[in-house]
């Protein structure tokens, strides 16, 4: 049987059973997180990553078109540096410097989604709108190559094409790794544990950069574990260097990971004396870090002094053991642990594994003990600095930061049943698998699906004559409502807390007979409402759709 199953056909069935399941998840997908849509804005978006409500040509927009963007490549690049670090020296028309809110119309919101024929291979564009936030450009710049593509068209298919993309070829790296651990005849096995929990599903399904990252985590991991079964002697240079520069052109996270598994690998050298093969090793890190900073230069401030780099800190008032336990539970829930006599049965099978690996310990080998630690010690490491620097940790939506962590673990589980069982190993790890990715079916549901988003959009489509009115209390979780803005004839976005309800007294909304409200479940609904109908002069109202799960909001039509 073992033989029999580890056939490439098997494997390759398997990963289409495992493509099946995400394509069936995506059609189950009916609405975005903003982050989402900040993947496609940001992308599509020509010179800017965030849709405003107070216009396009706004001041800094301004400053773009008709100073910075002008003269030879060295000048532009010249400009934008200075820019972004201080545009005060730009003059600013200050008649466009003021933030009103104004109407948006469907197509201005549409825009924000998609590339217009003329903007196809922009990447200049998509370069710069990442300058101006906190993540590298490599994720961003394939987003607008498959939009270009599909110029004029937003589907979720766009990043779901990459995330997919990105996911079987993990599963190939899965199988890589399998084979370097020596145990390719568990790469089934791995798959499945990975492949469909709903950790894996939700990294797929969400539209962000995290299936990418995943993949050269698993390349880097495949090629350190390659290390070590090549005595520590580096032979291909050229695949540490282009994994390592497109990981971290991908997400500064990953540079933590590999950042873990190079100080294992160096203190394991170095207290061996290796010196030599310390320093090759050393160069094919040092290499891509220096051609990355050349290439984004602005990846300096983000890793070291963004919120989002190493002086960042969660923005939560947890302990760092309350935020660990907050990721094991994420990693017991994802991987299908979410049932209390699973939970039994795990403890009871944790007590049978450290007794079986304790008797057989004498039988470890060096190089599978060094096999053993290179998996398991970069997850418990990685999880404690992600537990201090990860922004917005406990919130329904940041089991993101350790996607990276749910292939290595899936793979750590497989290869640690080979410690246990000496016969019929595959059997056991294979039933073990299944059972936990149908139990994990039973008890829980990938995140990032949206699915009551379906009747927000059923009420925008049924109002697209009407103008919408949108109420929330930042300036970036609107993007979320991005599909509906590119529905409703036009649009406009009020900030609770900074503005005067007093623009909705205008021409539009005095000549109409009723609109479309949107107050975000988290506002003090009466008190809304009232200051909307005192601004606008209307008397009646009509609660149409309250959703207190994912959207959070509550719909009226307000008539007069």
């Amino acid at each position: 049987m073992k033989n029999f199953i580890s056939r490439n056909k098997y494997i390759i069935l398997t990963i289409l059973i495992l493509v099946s399941i995400m394509c069936y998840f995506i059609t189950q997908k009916n609405g975005f997180h903003e982050d989402e849509i900040f993947s496609y804005g940001s992308s599509n978006y020509k010179y800017d990553n965030v849709y405003r409500w107070y216009g396009y040509a706004e001041a800094d927009q301004d400053i773009l078109y008709n100073q910075v963007l002008q003269g030879n490549l060295k000048e532009k690049i010249s400009n934008i540096t200075k820019y972004i670090k201080d545009n005060s020296s730009f003059q600013k028309d200050e008649n466009l410097s003021k933030e009103i809110p104004i109407f948006r119309t469907k197509e201005e919101a549409k825009s924000y989604l998609v590339i217009e024929k003329n903007d196809i291979f922009n990447y200049f564009s998509v370069y710069y709108n990442q300058a101006r936030d906190v993540h590298p450009p490599l994720f961003y710049f394939l987003v607008h190559f498959i939009s270009s593509l599909f110029y004029g068209i937003f589907s979720k298919y766009i990043i779901f094409i990459l995330n997919l993309i990105f996911f079987v070829s993990s599963l190939f790296i899965i199988k890589k790794i399998m084979k370097e651990l020596k145990h390719d005849e568990l790469t089934i096995p791995a798959m499945i544990l990975y492949g469909a929990s709903i950790g894996c599903i939700s990294t797929v399904m969400f539209q962000r950069m995290y299936m990418m990252m995943t993949f050269f985590g698993l390349c880097y991991l495949c090629l350190t574990l390659k290390l070590i079964n090549d005595n520590f002697e580096i032979k291909k240079k050229r695949w540490w260097i282009i994994t390592i520069l497109l990981g971290f052109l991908t997400q500064y996270y990953f540079c933590v990971y590999i950042a873990i598994i190079f100080m294992l690998i160096s203190i394991y050298l170095l207290l061996n004396k290796q010196f030599k093969k310390w320093f090759k090793y050393l160069r094919v890190h040092i290499i891509p870090a220096i051609s990355g900073i050349i290439f984004y230069p602005f990846s300096i401030e983000d890793i070291f002094f963004s919120y989002r780099g190493l002086g960042g800190t969660n923005e939560h008032t947890k302990t760092i053991m309350e935020n660990i336990n907050y990721y094991f539970t994420q990693i017991y829930e994802l991987f299908g642990f979410k049932n209390i006599l699973i939970f039994i049965i795990a403890i009871l099978m944790f007590i049978l594994i450290f007794k079986l690996i304790k008797r057989n310990l004498q039988k470890i080998s060096k190089e599978q003990l060094y096999k053993m630690l290179i998996l398991i010690i970069p997850i418990f490491i990685y999880i404690l600095i992600m537990s201090k620097i990860s922004p917005f940790l406990g919130e329904k939506y940041t089991s993101r930061y350790i996607m990276i962590l749910f292939p290595t673990i899936a793979i750590s589980i497989i290869y640690m049943s080979t410690f246990i069982f000496n016969k019929n190993t595959l059997l056991v790890t294979l039933l073990f698998s299944i059972i936990l990715s149908i139990n994990g079916f039973i008890n829980n549901t990938p995140t990032y699906l949206y699915k009551d988003n379906k009747q927000v959009m059923e009420l925008a489509k049924a109002n697209s004559d009407k103008y919408f009115v949108y109420v929330f209390d930042n300036y970036f979780t609107h993007l979320s409502s991005m599909p509906e803005f590119a529905t409703y004839k036009e649009s406009i976005i009020l900030n609770n807390t900074i503005h005067d309800f007093d623009i909705l007294n205008n021409d539009k909304l005095r000549n109409s007979n009723e609109f479309i409200l949107c107050i975000k479940n988290w506002l003090n609904q009466e008190e809304v409402l009232n200051k909307v109908l005192t601004s606008t002069g209307y008397t009646d109202y009509e609660v149409l759709l309250s959703l207190n799960t994912d959207v959070e909001a509550t719909y009226y039509k307000i008539s007069k």
